[in-house]
């Protein structure tokens, strides 16, 4: 199996090694975090030092990268992150949990995109670089989902759905049929969208305002 480098040690990191172990397709070489002793572990998996070693990993023949930091509300950290590696010359593959539901024949997934344990997502939805589909949460069809998002757990996309890069989706939200959501907007956790949402806007409630 090919070998693969995780950023980050937190929650989200841990939630990925544990799809990457179950999907079998990658062998974990360490993970990579500034914040954290080299030699420590995170699930029996090494610290292998910071973002500085990055370069070396490449040198080293390890091609692949997994941005294993998530996000509440701000997903510019894990832009940079995307932004920075690719730049190096990682890539960076999906990632979707073996009891998921997509039939990637139907569905278009772009590099980097994270679908986690009982995801739905149907047909001829699109969904781009570097966004997270998590736990439990649905897209129905023919949705676009931009660069960097961030669908939490629980969430429900309706049919037809735009949301731009860099949104933000809280835990059990709702969005409608046909809604169009801006780039660096903020959905709160159980809001109910029944209108478009612009640009850099956060809303709540049910309805969503």
């Amino acid at each position: 199996m090919k070998r693969i480098i995780i950023l980050g040690s937190g929650g989200h990191a841990r939630v990925l090694i544990s799809l990457i172990r179950a999907a079998d397709r990658y062998e974990i070489s360490g993970i990579l975090d500034p914040g954290l002793k080299r030699e420590a572990m995170v699930l029996d998996v090494p610290v292998l030092g910071g973002d500085d070693l990055l370069s070396r990993q490449i040198k080293e023949g390890i091609t692949l990268a997994c941005i294993g930091v998530g996000s509440v509300g701000d997903n510019s950290k894990r832009a940079r992150l995307y932004k920075t590696v690719k730049e190096i010359g990682f890539s960076v593959p999906c990632q979707i949990h073996p009891q998921a539901i997509v039939k990637e024949n139907e569905v278009n997934l772009s590099e980097g995109v994270q679908v986690m344990a009982g995801v739905i997502i149907q047909s001829g939805s699109f969904v781009r670089e570097n966004t997270i589909i998590n736990t439990g949460s649905i897209v129905e069809h023919d949705c676009v989902i931009g660069k960097h998002v961030h669908i939490c757990p629980g969430a429900v996309i309706s049919g037809g759905v735009i949301i731009g890069d860099s949104t933000f989706i809280g835990a059990g939200a709702t969005i409608i049929q046909g809604i169009k959501i801006g780039d660096n907007s903020v959905v709160a956790a159980g809001a109910v969208v029944v209108n478009d949402v612009g640009d850099g806007l956060k809303v709540k409630g049910v309805p969503a305002e």
